[in-house]
């Protein structure tokens, strides 16, 4: 596993920001980010993109992080 396990843990590693903080960055709604964050749904490729922009995710974790959102 990588240096986070999961999307709450990177959100608070990088400044805890609050959900609507990181919505408002990625240009979703925030039910949006919270269903995605507690993995009722898996988003977008492109939410996903802007998500390792943001968080300067390598590759490798985003992939993990998504993997993990997969039920």
């Amino acid at each position: 596993m990588g240096r986070y396990k999961d999307l709450k843990d990177v959100r608070f590693a990088n400044g805890r920001l609050t959900q609507k903080e990181v919505a408002d960055k990625l240009g979703i709604s925030v039910n949006s980010y919270v269903r995605i964050e507690n993995g009722e749904h898996i988003g977008s490729t492109k939410t996903w993109v802007k998500l390792q922009k943001l968080f300067n995710l390598t590759d490798a974790e985003t992939w993990e992080l998504q993997k993990n959102k997969i039920k």
